[in-house]
């Protein structure tokens, strides 16, 4: 072997890894474009839903404002995130994938925190509300798994991941969050709710 033969077989390795897992890439910007109106779509049912309720005074004002407010949080986060992959795949670069990463860890914090302060007296609600809130986190961290250059140690397992396609999130929002519940006012509240 030659003296110099070393550092080019470790260039060319890292440069081969480099073109493999950054070659995600454009799966990764097709998933998440996707995906994000069908998420788009079930932030917006969120508080149609609760429209709905509150109309037949199921709800009281702050639990109805609450889970509004929620909606709509989640709708601007998940049009921001749209928007920041928009103009990554225009134009990549670490600024607006760093700011991909920020508005991930944002919707990470702000609908959690929002679902915990909503104190949906409704059991079924809140299950439903909590379900829906569930699957778009899930939904947005299986996006955040494949970002390109802020892989850490699990950067292996995280490319195996598999994110879901928009047929199986509005399968999967149509039945957790839209099926019946038994409760006939609950019930009719929700035959606006499923996304097709």
């Amino acid at each position: 072997m030659y003296p110099n033969s070393r550092p080019k077989i470790a260039l060319t390795l890292l440069l081969a890894f480099s073109s493999v897992t950054t070659g995600c890439s454009p799966q990764w910007i097709k998933a998440a474009m996707a995906d994000l109106p069908v998420l788009v779509q079930m932030a917006l049912n969120i508080g149609t839903m609760v429209t709905t309720l509150q109309s037949g005074k199921q709800l009281n004002s702050s639990e109805a404002a609450a889970i509004q407010n929620l909606s709509n949080e989640a709708s601007r986060d998940l049009n921001l995130l749209q928007t920041l992959y928009n103009q990554y795949k225009a134009s990549p670069s670490a600024d607006t994938m760093q700011k991909i990463q920020d508005a991930i860890s944002g919707i990470n914090q702000n609908l959690p925190a929002l679902l915990r302060a909503a104190h949906v007296s409704d059991p079924s609600l809140a299950a439903r509300v909590t379900a829906a809130v569930n699957l778009i986190l899930a939904t947005v961290n299986s996006f955040a798994t494949l970002l390109p250059p802020a892989r850490s140690a699990v950067q292996a397992a995280s490319l195996k991941r598999a994110i879901p396609h928009p047929e199986d999130l509005k399968k999967q929002w149509n039945q957790q969050i839209c099926g019946p519940t038994g409760k006939a006012a609950l019930d009719s509240s929700l035959n606006i709710c499923p996304i097709r």
